[in-house]
Parts: C-alpha cells; structure tokens; sequence
C-alpha cells in the first residue's frame, strides 16, 4: 500500500504540476508529498521533477512512470469512487481542460455548474491544445478534428451549426424568400470574419448559394466574439457558430437575414486524452458532461426576429485558430 501511496502523489503532482496543489488533493501535508516523491524516486533510481519558478516539470523518466502507472491507478480511483457512489466527488487534482474561449465559456462552464469538478482552463488552438495532451500538460482538449497520434483518444461531444447574421438595420426590407433572393443580396453586402481562410463560407456560398464567395471583406479578427461585435455595430455580415450569437439573436441585437442553418452540415467537437485517460473518475463526468444537452433555464422564452426562423439553437462550440473550423 505504501507503493500505491507514493505512486498516487506522483500522479496528483504530474497532473497539478506542484508539489504544493498535489498534497492540497491528496489531502496530506506538502512534506508528506516530498517524503512519498523522493521515496518514490529512490525505487526508480532517477529524479521525476525539476523545479521550475511555477511549480514542477517532469523529467523523461516521469513520462514513462506516468505512462505505465496512470491507466491501473485511474481504473483504481474510478472503483474506489463508485463504491462511495460519486464519481464527481472522487479525491484528486483538478482537470485540465484546453478549448478555445469561446466554447469554454458557452458550452463548458454551464455543464460544471451543477458539479463539484474542479476544472484549470487553458486555451489555445487545436495543434496547441493537442501537444499539451500528449505531453500530459492538460488532461483533454475539445478540438474541430481528430488527433492524429496513437497516443491519444477522442470522443465525439456535439456538433455545432452556423447562422448567418447581420444587424438589424442592415436586414434587407423587403425579407428574403428564396436562396435564389439571398444569392443576389449576399455579395453587396460587407463581410466580417474570423480569418481569411474562411472554409466554411466559401463551402457555404458554393454550395448552398451556387456560386464563389465574392463578398467584400470589411474585417477580419480573430476572436469570434470581436466578429460578433461587428454585426452588431452594423460593420458586416458573417456567417457564425450558432452558439456564439445565440444570446444575441435571443436579444435582438442581430438578426437572421435568411435562415440558412438546415442548409449548412453541422461540424464536430471531439474530446481528446490520452489513452485510458477517459476513465479517471472526475473526467470521466466531465466527458459524459460535454456530451449531454445544455442546460435550459427555468423559464425560456424564444423571441420572433426579423427574416429569422425563430430557432436559436446552441449547439456545439467554435474553435480557435488555423485547425479549428473558423466561418
């Protein structure tokens, strides 16, 4: 049992990346901490950490410990936490959970509120996000696409639609009726996007609307909600994740132009850990979290909207730079 101990703080201090936040979810002294590592480093004849000025970085020797021990002592905590009958409550370091901001703050945080998960956030874009999974930097990453590395797993946690948007007073008057209408409005108008790339709009104009996207650009930035921002003030139009002006359109402040969100194939989110991750007790929840609708609140209303369909659907998140699927 000592063994089991030792290899326990060693998880808690790899995961939480300090000495001090380790004994803090183990529930024993920051000596304590430093008597099971050292004891534990004595066993494996090689140091585990170096200190650093935040904390502690693993050393090679870590990755491969942490490595052979994480998967059995995970399964071990997943038991211990059912026995007590709350996975949720299970002792341990808080996970760190990757994302863009956007998604964080729109699809996250409303599913932790009910939970006594303690969540470290960090942002960044896919290529990012997924290097500090298998690095074991952060324990998973919502991302647009699937990771490419044996050393990972992913699992499908939504899908997100987009809307097209556009302030009130630049709606057109009369409404528009038909796609064939909506093909011949949509290139006079300014554009407002996340990035020049746009995938999804040129696959949307192509597509749906028959013909290249030959709209003017009038801004790009890269942080949806700044794009966001912009149809509001009546700078553009953009085509955006349905979730992130979801509020928005409840409130009026931009409306749908043309509903165009059943013409658009919906996107993924995938969760991704390193293998056998998945099965610690407090990600565990959290994943299945992810996976579940949002929830409503008590009394929800649904506000007609000029030109809109009068849906204003939350589904999915956005992602954040190059990898992520940006309108």
């Amino acid at each position: 049992m000592a063994e089991t101990e030792r290899l326990r703080t060693f998880l808690a201090i790899y995961r939480s990346g300090s000495l001090t936040d380790a004994a803090y979810h183990r529930g024993i002294s920051q000596p304590a901490a430093s008597q099971h590592l050292a004891a534990l480093e004595r066993t494996v004849g090689a140091p585990l950490f170096v200190r650093v000025p935040t904390g502690v970085t693993p050393t090679q020797r870590a990755h491969e410990l942490y490595g052979q021990v994480a998967e059995p002592l995970d399964a071990l905590e997943a038991a211990l936490a059912e026995l007590h009958g709350d996975a949720s409550r299970a002792p341990g370091p808080a996970v760190r959970f990757g994302s863009s901001p956007e998604y964080f703050g729109a699809e996250v945080l409303p599913r932790i509120a009910g939970t006594d998960i303690a969540v470290t956030a960090l942002f960044g874009d896919d290529d990012e996000l997924l290097e500090l999974v298998d690095r074991g930097e952060i324990d998973v990453a919502v991302t647009s696409t699937t990771p490419r590395r044996r050393s990972l797993t992913s699992v499908a946690v939504g899908s997100r639609q987009f809307t097209l948007v556009a302030a009130p007073t630049a709606a057109p008057d009369p409404p528009l009726r038909t796609v064939r209408h909506l093909a011949a409005w949509l290139p006079d108008q300014p554009w407002v996007s996340y990035s020049l790339e746009l995938p999804v709009t040129r696959r949307f104009w192509q597509t749906v609307l028959d013909r290249p996207f030959t709209a003017r650009p009038r801004l790009v930035a890269p942080d949806l909600r700044a794009v966001l921002r912009a149809v509001e003030l009546g700078i553009g139009v953009s085509l955006l994740p349905t979730f992130v002006c979801a509020e928005s359109l409840a409130a009026g402040s931009v409306v749908e132009p043309f509903p165009v969100s059943g013409r658009i194939e919906a996107s993924p989110w995938f969760a991704c850990t390193r293998a056998g991750e998945a099965r610690r007790p407090a990600l565990r929840v959290l994943l299945t979290s992810l996976g579940a609708p949002l929830p409503q609140p008590a009394s929800a209303a649904t506000p007609s909207r000029p030109g809109g369909s009068g849906r204003a659907a939350r589904s999915g998140g956005s992602g954040r730079a190059a990898r992520r699927i940006a309108p």
